[in-house]
């Protein structure tokens, strides 16, 4: 019975030991997933959220870009930008006249490909976003390239994929 309690008891901390180490040590995928869950998440916002927690959001959100990102979005229907820096994305998120209107944010489908090195990956997914107030649901696809910078993973471009029309 003794040795039955030491090998349960071993077993436990091998496991235990498995987890802590996966989580004070995840692999790149993981780190990325997490980095635009995050993304999405700052950039939810609900209709009565104060200006205030809206700018900090938004503050926090440009921490997850490279100085130099290029930003890429051509959607049909609306007029092609490009921006090439950060403080530009920035700009633009924060004169958004949407800005009065509540949004839900999510990617989906997250499909990641590391580059050589794991210094880089390209990640191509679904937005899906909801506005407050309109009845249709915004999807639209996305290809994204971060590297790792000063030992952060950081969106370095960012592009609209161009699907068939119906």
């Amino acid at each position: 019975m003794n040795k039955l309690r030491r090998v349960l008891l071993v077993a436990a901390v091998v496991v235990i030991g498995f987890f802590v180490w996966r989580f004070c040590f995840p692999n790149p995928q993981q780190v990325i997933r997490r980095r635009l869950n995050e993304v999405a998440r700052l950039a939810s916002f609900t209709p009565n959220e104060g200006a205030i927690s809206r700018l900090a959001k938004i503050q926090r959100l440009g921490l997850f870009f490279a100085e130099d990102v290029q930003v890429t979005v051509d959607i049909p229907g609306y007029e092609s930008h490009t921006f090439n820096r950060r403080e530009e994305v920035m700009q633009v998120v924060m004169a958004s006249p949407r800005l009065g209107a509540g949004v839900a944010a999510q990617f989906l489908d997250m499909n990641i490909q590391m580059g050589s090195g794991d210094e880089s990956a390209m990640v191509d997914l679904t937005l899906e976003a909801k506005i407050s107030g309109e009845s249709d649901l915004l999807a639209q696809e996305l290809n994204f390239t971060l590297k790792k910078i000063k030992g952060e993973w950081l969106i370095t471009r960012v592009e609209t994929v161009k699907t068939l029309k119906p």
